[in-house]
């Protein structure tokens, strides 16, 4: 039976770890590993973790940075203690069901698939059901590679995916952040790269753990009226600062290598073909940025318009930025309508 190496980051998490942990343990999957990495608590995290892992079932690996690493190189180092076949993202704060695991790793394995990805209950501070987070998941499905936007996101926690994804190409080459002006890629923004480029990705539609919202992790568009979210939805209006065009050129180089490099036929192929897609998305980031630059209103039309005629607003599985982010961006780019004024987050473009 293969193993699960479930991969939890903690910083400060005594208050809710206690019944993560918990949950953990009623995993009906039985091949498990767990490994935590903590980031320099000075809470109780530390003494509840060994207390789990002095009465656990499984094995329970224990790493304590010498300094900050920060949420995204924390996870990516993680992984690399981690033995088992399967990965999934772990959050110190959440409560899986018990039945997460063995759903997935079922669904990994009929499909072949290199993601596996679900829905989640939303929760408050006190564990009171307060909604329901799709992720932008209607039905249950498998989706062959390039058919998810190339600038969306599930988030870390609902992740499960083959361990021998993330040595297809070593995570420091993974470049800058998409959707803040300053940072490396998040671990999640990473895997859902690479899986979505180069093979198939299963969704679930069940909420398989429930995400818990509080004042310091609370996410705003997860509960958001469907105005906001479509808005979020659509996708980030064009900004020179976002490099989204460097970035699309970069992984297309990324790709390129691995192509070349790499003994494995599929792979090959499914990388070249990436290589190209993400080659094209370069020039449509390129494109929008101009035209949201220009200074005149016939030349934004222009620009945008000239987008349209390129196929840059196909949908995903076209080879395009879909058809909402036309909208946004004639909205936004061309006539200058007044973007709502809040923090960017991460969203799911689907």
């Amino acid at each position: 039976m293969q193993t699960v190496s479930i991969v939890m980051t903690t910083y400060n998490g005594g208050k809710f770890l206690g019944e993560q942990l918990s949950s953990l343990a009623d995993q009906i999957y039985p091949n498990l590993e767990l490994i935590i990495s903590d980031d320099g608590s000075t809470d109780n995290t530390m003494e509840i973790v060994d207390e789990f892992r002095r009465t656990a079932k499984f094995p329970v690996v224990v790493r304590r940075n010498n300094a900050r690493l920060g949420y995204a190189e924390n996870f990516l180092s993680a992984t690399k203690l981690a033995t088992g076949e399967f990965l999934a993202f772990c959050d110190q704060d959440d409560k899986w069901r018990p039945e997460k695991l063995a759903i997935a790793v079922e669904a990994l394995m009929q499909s072949k698939a290199d993601l596996f990805v679900h829905a989640a209950t939303l929760i408050d501070a006190t564990g009171s059901e307060i909604g329901y987070f799709s992720q932008g998941i209607c039905k249950s499905a498998t989706l062959e590679p390039l058919q998810l936007g190339p600038w969306a996101v599930f988030y870390g926690c609902s992740m499960v995916f083959p361990r021998q994804l993330l040595e297809l190409i070593d995570s420091c080459y993974r470049g800058a952040h998409t959707f803040e002006f300053e940072g490396a890629l998040s671990h999640d923004l990473w895997v859902y790269f690479l899986a979505t480029s180069l093979g198939r990705v299963v969704v679930d539609s069940r909420p398989l753990i429930a995400y818990r919202q509080h004042p310091s992790n609370q996410t705003p568009h997860v509960r958001a009226s469907w105005l906001r979210a479509w808005w979020s939805a659509a996708g980030v209006a064009a900004h020179p600062k976002l490099a989204r065009s460097s970035i699309a050129h970069h992984r297309g180089r990324l790709l390129e290598d691995l192509s070349k490099s790499t003994s494995r036929p599929i792979v090959r192929q499914a990388a070249m073909r990436a290589a190209q897609y993400w080659r094209r998305i370069s020039r449509y980031e390129h494109m929008r940025v101009e035209f949201y630059a220009a200074a005149g209103l016939s030349r934004r039309t222009f620009g945008w318009t000239r987008l349209v005629l390129e196929g840059g607003y196909l949908r995903f599985e076209k080879g395009g930025l879909g058809w909402q982010l036309s909208v946004k961006d004639l909205l936004v780019g061309v006539w200058r309508a007044r973007r709502p004024k809040r923090k960017m987050n991460v969203v799911n473009q689907r």
